[in-house]
């Protein structure tokens, strides 16, 4: 059976929230993430379900994306949609999931009105930021936080 993207289902949510624990066991310092994943996906349940993507091989979720519109850009006045998370189960990275998953993602985004889409990622993130630039992304900005 093929891969398919679609919609995610209430019985994907466990899922989902495993797929992201065995991301962020990659990434020790992303002590809160799971919190914020739950409330993201929350969230994106009651505004924006149709921007909640699930991979989905023989009936088994096996990655997911989470995309929403945003607002217009403060400079450009350009409609601005986010992909806020992407994950991939652990044995089916460097298969083309994830490309895939942004590509849906994007798709989504565009036939929404968004005219950029953006993806922000932890400075811990390592060799993600590529999966993004062989898509077509580029650093366009430098996000400095201090505590």
């Amino acid at each position: 059976m093929p891969l398919v993207v679609r919609r995610v289902r209430v019985s994907d949510l466990p899922v989902l929230e495993t797929l992201e624990l065995e991301t962020v066991k990659r990434f020790p310092t992303r002590t809160k993430w799971l919190d914020t994943f739950r409330t993201l996906l929350e969230t994106s349940l009651s505004d924006e379900p149709e921007g909640l993507l699930v991979a989905d091989y023989d009936g088994r979720a096996i990655g997911a994306a989470v995309a929403r519109v945003g607002a217009a850009h403060p400079l450009t006045g350009q409609l601005v949609g986010k992909i806020l998370a992407l994950s991939v189960a652990p044995g089916w990275r460097t298969q083309g999931i994830a490309e895939r998953l942004v590509r849906e993602a994007e798709a989504y985004l565009k036939s929404r009105g968004c005219q950029v889409v953006t993806f922000s990622l932890p400075a811990d993130a390592g060799a993600d930021g590529e999966l993004f630039k062989a898509a077509g992304f580029r650093v366009a900005a430098w996000e400095l936080e201090k505590s």
